[in-house]
């Protein structure tokens, strides 16, 4: 990871702590707590990366449980301009999952799934190494291994809804 990727990763890391996600609130200061964060544009902006911390990348569906109520129309039309519909596909899609088999809100449920509807519309063909740098000879063993949802999202990723810290506590 290159010092820019190093310093955005930290960014978004301060932003998700000041939002509240347990594996970071710790790393923020009083001053940045100060700062109104919007979910959808930390979100947009960790999305946009092509290259950050794991850590942040398996927040994401966190962001997306703990704020449903994004501005849902603004999210897909900028992740298309961005080409990363994808990733904010599978990243609702995992979140998806984790709320099906954690809190069961039927209303959380139905909004994410229409969601991930719209986006499976506007999904791009071609393969997206989801935040991270993967050498030629890793692609293979990435595309035998990835989950279902990973294929459907043509992302090279193992990550899954079992990989999750807080998978049963949202």
């Amino acid at each position: 990871m290159t010092k820019k990727d190093q310093a955005r990763s930290r960014t978004l890391r301060d932003a998700l702590g000041a939002l509240g996600y347990p594996g970071f609130v710790n790393l923020f200061t009083e001053i940045e707590a100060e700062f109104n964060h919007d979910p959808a544009i930390v979100l947009m902006a960790a999305l946009s990366c092509n290259h950050l911390d794991e850590r942040v990348v398996e927040a994401l569906p966190w962001l997306v449980l703990r704020y449903p109520d994004m501005d849902w129309q603004w999210m897909v039309r900028e992740a298309r301009r961005r080409n990363a519909q994808n990733r904010l596909g599978f990243v609702v899609g995992l979140a998806l999952r984790v709320a099906a088999s954690s809190d069961g809100n039927m209303e959380k449920l139905a909004r994410l799934s229409s969601v991930e509807e719209e986006l499976f519309e506007y999904r791009l063909e071609k393969e997206d190494a989801q935040w991270q740098r993967v050498a030629p000879g890793q692609r293979e063993s990435l595309r035998e291994s990835r989950s279902n949802e990973a294929k459907q999202w043509r992302l090279l990723t193992e990550l899954t809804d079992q990989d999750l810290a807080y998978s049963g506590d949202v």
